[in-house]
């Protein structure tokens, strides 16, 4: 069976789409197989505009509804790029996965349930594909009191299930997140947002560049620059870093204004500060949740050489790999977990993991926007 899996995440770069063949089957790890995939980059101005938007700049209500059709229509795009490039017709796919763009995440307090607003309108991309599609993942686990996040681990135990040991993901995209998957099935996954993955290398490299340059490309700038000891001591103490699970985050804590604070240092400095922040950050988290047998690196810091160096140098007993070693590029990671949550959804199957989001209970995520079968 085929599924569409499309990410939009909090770098905000673009949004990849990646298709599927799943087996029927519950065997773990389970065999999947990649058809495709297609990845295109965000409109200049739609970018700023989320940006804007997801750092808190009040927009009309209008505007917001521009952006959402704007990328409502955006994953149409890339969906039927898919489809041409893998010879495929809407018929042939079960259902399609999409995560929409995140804009504002709260996680839940003492005194109220959290909330997190992705847009994009599953409804729209249904019925402009003619294919099934489930969005608005995150919901139905804040109903529950849960942080409704992290999503992947659900997937992440179906694809790197390994029965002789305990297997770490790290996915490092804007947020940084780990999902550690013990080889006992009677054990559930143990997973967490971790703090800023890119997200701050990222909007230093633009600041600095007058957004000539959106990342630090292969590590370079974090090569050049000295790390700033006394800032990532002090930025490494905030209370975040010592929160035990659930706990989640986004560009709401860790954005422009939190970048704001490497301004004062120079260029190289500032990202080698911003990128020991994220590598020790991850190290030291999943230190306190108990360090796996081995660590499988996916999302755009998989292809940061520095970060994968120095992730390496501090959890030294952890082989750290990228999941390419497991045929799984690491651009589609996140993309695949999401046509795998589509799946679980049209089986009317729980995917979220209360023991990961704090739920108060197992719940099916996502809304399903279905197609009339008339042409």
């Amino acid at each position: 069976m085929k599924y569409i899996g499309v990410m939009s995440g909090t770098s905000l770069d673009g949004i990849d789409a990646t298709m599927v063949e799943v087996p029927e089957t519950e065997i773990l790890p389970l065999p999947i197989h990649v058809l495709g995939h297609q990845f295109i980059e965000w409109d200049s101005k739609l970018r700023r505009d989320l940006l804007a938007l997801a750092d808190g700049t009040p927009f009309a209500a209008q505007s917001i509804v521009k952006m959402s059709q704007a990328i409502s229509q955006a994953h149409v795009a890339i969906i039927l790029r898919l489809l041409q490039a893998t010879d495929s017709h809407p018929s042939d796919i079960v259902a399609v996965g999409m995560h929409g763009q995140t804009v504002w995440h709260e996680p839940p307090q003492r005194d109220h349930l959290g909330y997190s607003w992705q847009l994009g309108s599953p409804s729209w991309v249904a019925n402009r594909t003619r294919i099934t599609t489930v969005g608005d993942f995150r919901l139905s686990d804040l109903a529950l009191g849960g942080h409704g996040a992290p999503l992947a681990p659900y997937a992440h135990r179906l694809l790197f299930y390994n029965p002789s040991r305990r297997v770490g993901v790290l996915n490092v995209g804007g947020i940084s997140n780990v999902t550690l998957i013990d080889p006992h099935l009677s054990c559930p996954p143990v997973a967490s947002d971790l703090g800023p993955g890119n997200m701050i290398i990222d909007a230093l490299c633009a600041y600095y560049t007058d957004h000539r340059q959106q990342m630090d490309q292969d590590g370079a700038m974090a090569s050049r620059g000295h790390l700033d000891r006394a800032l990532l001591e002090t930025l490494l103490a905030e209370p975040f870093f010592h929160q035990d699970p659930p706990k989640s985050t986004g560009r709401e804590a860790f954005g422009s204004h939190y970048a704001a604070r490497f301004l004062h240092l120079p260029p190289d400095d500032a990202v080698t500060t911003a990128s020991w922040l994220t590598v020790h950050s991850i190290a030291k988290g999943i230190t306190r949740l108990g360090a796996p047998d081995l660590l499988y690196v996916a999302g755009g810091g998989a292809k940061n050489p520095w970060i994968l160096e120095h992730l390496q140098t501090a959890l030294p007993d952890v082989p750290v790999k990228t999941t390419e070693v497991l045929g799984i590029a690491v651009d589609q990671v996140e993309t695949v977990a999401f046509a795998l949550l589509a799946r679980a959804a049209v089986h009317k199957e729980a995917a979220n993991l209360p023991t990961v989001t704090g739920s108060r209970g197992s719940a099916i995520l996502g809304t399903v926007a279905e197609v009339s079968r008339e042409t």
